[in-house]
């Protein structure tokens, strides 16, 4: 099979489902709390979001598996193709009506990544990357900042962990940001607006698109050990090859 048909069909999923995602930015109905969490909210758009991107794979690619923040996932084995998805990231912007969200597409082998697809619907950032294609925004090639230092932090939901962190590296910051988003913040990594961004207890369609992205624009990104990224990681910084090396060295403690 052509990669290039599997970027299609993840780009073409991306802005049929981001019809949906603008229709009800700011006024979904039927909001819930997964496991009693205030912070992890799901609605029934991010449920139908992945119901249709979830119909469209399986028409193009019927033996393929699919792994989805909402409905689980398939009996994998190890030779399967796996796409991963998250319809909503960033639920409660999404229900606030603040456009930072963004619906997350990707595309695994055996090896990792094949395919990214990260879409704002409201900002129309559509980025997207192919395996030894580069990574761009809206069609232009895109790539992470050339910075030697520290020049932006992004962080997760776990401010426990944050809070340990701060003291090491936050005196030299000129700003701590955390946009709600972590897969459009790991996407921002890539097109050089975030120097870098850190994330603890994330699960894999959080970064799975993000993961080729950052990659195919010249950046790194790893686990906080420095090792290579794999479903099961859980604990995620990346930026340009200079920063993310001093960062490794520092998360290492943690």
């Amino acid at each position: 099979m052509n990669n290039e048909k599997y970027l299609k069909v993840a780009i073409l999923a991306a802005k049929n489902s981001g019809k949906i995602f603008k229709k009800y930015f700011g006024k979904p109905k039927d909001i819930q709390m997964k496991n009693g969490d205030p912070r992890n909210l799901v609605t029934e758009i991010d449920k139908k979001i992945e119901t249709q991107i979830r119909k469209l794979i399986l028409k193009n690619f019927p033996a393929h598996k699919i792994i989805g923040e909402e409905f689980g996932s398939h009996k994998l084995k190890k030779d399967d193709l796996v796409w991963i998805i998250d319809p909503i990231d960033g639920t409660i912007n999404f229900i606030q009506g603040l456009p930072l969200g963004c619906i997350s597409i990707a595309l695994w082998d055996k090896n990792g990544p094949v395919v990214g697809v990260i879409y704002n619907p409201v900002l129309n950032y559509l980025f997207s990357s192919l395996k030894g294609h580069g990574a761009f925004l809206n069609g232009k090639k895109i790539k992470v900042s050339n910075k030697q230092h520290y020049g932006g932090f992004g962080w997760g939901r776990r401010p426990k962990k944050a809070a340990k962190i701060f003291p090491v590296i936050v005196h030299q910051l000129p700003k701590i940001r955390a946009l709600g988003s972590c897969t459009l913040e790991f996407a921002f990594v890539a097109a050089g607006i975030f120097d870098f961004h850190v994330q603890a207890e994330i699960n894999v369609w959080d970064f799975a698109a993000a993961t080729l992205l950052v990659e195919e624009a010249g950046g790194r990104i790893t686990d906080w050990k420095g090792r290579k990224i794999s479903m099961s990681t859980t604990h995620v910084v990346a930026g340009n090859k200079q920063v993310h090396q001093k960062l490794v060295r520092t998360l290492k403690k943690f």
